[in-house]
């Protein structure tokens, strides 16, 4: 046994971040409303969600081309281009076009995005028929990482280094 508790590789993976990282598809995305801009959420006293950040620190347009190549524009990201470009090669999918429009015509967060983010398969949820975006992002913040629930039970199961 031995090494450390949960508590401290939290601490130290965090501590340790050498990326900028998005926050976490959460499953009240589809019901929370528009995105605001990062700082009037925080001005509010809550802090901003996965649609604020892509709606309002990204540089990408829901008519852009999805990316066909290895990896997605660079440019979209912003200050998170590298952590996207990481998740590209782990993954060996490029990330989708991470916004779209809205009813309204705002932008809003494109459920592809976050099923990607979670390393599902394209369409593994966004494209179940009849199923509103909305209750795409619930489902998909719902969900767990695949490679991080095979990962702690490798690791629960005392097999870090072999099959489970």
């Amino acid at each position: 046994m031995g090494g450390d508790d949960l508590v401290t590789v939290v601490i130290k993976l965090y501590l340790d971040r050498r990326h900028a990282l998005l926050k976490t598809p959460t499953a009240n995305l589809g019901t929370n409303g528009s995105a605001q801009h990062p700082d009037k959420r925080k001005a509010g006293g809550h802090g901003p969600n996965l649609q604020d950040e892509i709606c309002f620190l990204l540089n990408v347009s829901p008519d852009a081309p999805e990316p066909t190549g290895p990896h997605s524009p660079p440019e979209w990201w912003g200050k998170y281009a590298e952590a996207i470009r990481l998740w590209e090669e782990i993954t060996g999918v490029p990330a989708p076009v991470p916004v779209m429009s809205g009813t309204r015509g705002g932008l809003k967060l494109n459920p592809r995005f976050p099923e990607w983010m979670m390393g599902l398969p394209k369409g593994w949820v966004t494209e179940v028929e009849d199923v509103h975006p909305n209750e795409q992002l619930a489902r998909i913040g719902n969900g767990v990482v695949p490679m991080q629930a095979y990962a702690a039970f490798k690791m629960l199961l005392g097999t870090a280094d072999g099959d489970v």
